[in-house]
């Protein structure tokens, strides 16, 4: 079996998990890995797949959604004979909300057959080394979960059970109730506080380390760090993946969320699955 994975993937937790998945799933047919990362381009002349091909499609969680900038992205994949679809959304310890239900009625609306879903857990977009959100995740126990849900893929293809998956039937990883009270408030006071102050959190560049390599502008998914290394705050999705990327550590993305995910959501959280 050979699968294909289509990721949107700034900060590669994502990719990272679907490789792993991938790896499970194609066996010993691992030789040549099939990806499309679409993170900085749409899938505008991507050949058709083929019939029977599994496509994982990997997302991570932006506010318990799909990224609207992965549907754009993703929008021109379509299946003419149902290929199975294998759904992943990577979140940063928090929750992963509506995020596989998204992508379940995307992966639907353009003709595939989602036969299993999973909620892997990747370092936060937010997380810092001051305040730490999941870090260092992806770790080698969430890779080798990765694989096992591939291998539980495969043997449900070759099995030939086609039945749908409702991925709205896995529920998120219950975080304590004090946690998520902490949370529920903090984005009450943040929305008042927003409604006086329109200004928003966006990235940031210490002049005295930027050596102006460009790697910032070449990793951004939305093109609002241009070639010139000027910021165009509007078009920032807060990815991080300036961030992330950076090697002077010369970006930042300060956000009040940081602290408060890192005091709230420290308690590891597993990865989930269902097929």
């Amino acid at each position: 079996m050979t699968s294909l994975i289509i990721c949107f993937s700034p900060t590669k937790g994502s990719e990272k998990i679907a490789r792993a998945i991938q790896k499970g799933m194609d066996g010993e047919d691992h030789d040549r890995p099939l990806l499309i990362n679409l993170t900085k381009n749409d899938a505008e002349g991507m050949p058709p797949i083929a019939d029977g091909v599994p496509v994982i499609f990997a997302i991570p969680v932006y506010r318990g959604r799909m990224p609207e900038i992965a549907k754009k992205r993703f929008d021109k994949i379509c299946s003419k004979n149902n290929n199975p679809a294998i759904l992943v959304a990577t979140y940063g310890n928090r929750a992963f909300e509506n995020a596989l239900a998204d992508l379940e009625e995307f992966v639907r609306e353009h003709g595939f057959n989602p036969i299993a879903a999973g909620a892997f857990i990747g370092e936060h977009s937010y997380s810092t080394r001051q305040n730490p959100i999941a870090a260092g995740r992806p770790d080698f126990d969430d890779i080798q979960a990765a694989e096992e849900f591939g291998r539980l893929a495969r043997k449900k293809i070759l099995e030939k059970r086609t039945n749908s998956i409702s991925a709205s039937e896995l529920k998120d990883e219950p975080s304590p109730e004090s946690s998520m009270a902490n949370f529920k408030a903090f984005g009450k006071a943040r929305t008042a506080d927003q409604q006086t102050s329109s200004k928003k959190p966006e990235p940031e560049r210490d002049e005295s380390l930027c050596t102006g390599c460009g790697m910032c502008a070449r990793v951004c998914p939305s093109g609002s760090i241009k070639d010139d290394l000027s910021i165009e705050p509007a078009a920032c999705i807060a990815c991080c993946a300036c961030v992330k990327a950076c090697p002077e550590k010369a970006m930042s993305y300060k956000t009040p969320y940081s602290k408060m995910l890192s005091e709230n959501f420290s308690m590891r959280k597993s990865p989930r699955w269902i097929l």
